[in-house]
């Protein structure tokens, strides 16, 4: 069983800040523009982001990196479809994922062994 790992945790966390601070600061523009689509230009990346959260700081599995690795895949995809839009706003959160996920499975190795502190 492979250890959670912090440092992809903290950056699927600053993925879902960013997400939802640029939803924030875009949203009532947005909104007036498009209207209730904005929920889900919004909300779909958010979703893949707060569901990479979870997975990643709750399971202690190899799975963690594979399924963070297809919403970051996912939530880039959405913001190049999106692209032309607001969607470049979104391309930074989706870009942490990316590295999240690159981080995780680094961490979580079945080879790699934590450093004692001596």
């Amino acid at each position: 069983m492979a250890l959670s790992s912090p440092g992809a945790c903290v950056l699927t966390a600053v993925s879902l800040v960013g997400v939802l601070g640029y939803s924030a600061w875009q949203g009532p523009a947005v909104w007036e523009d498009s209207g209730s689509v904005a929920l889900i230009l919004f909300g779909v990346p958010a979703v893949f982001a707060a569901v990479a959260l979870w997975v990643e700081c709750a399971s202690r599995t190899m799975l963690a990196p594979a399924v963070v690795s297809v919403l970051a895949v996912a939530s880039l995809v959405w913001s190049l479809v999106t692209a032309l839009g607001v969607g470049f706003g979104l391309l930074v959160p989706s870009l942490l994922l990316v590295v999240a996920a690159m981080i995780s499975w680094v961490d979580r190795r079945p080879g790699r062994t934590t450093p004692t502190r001596t």
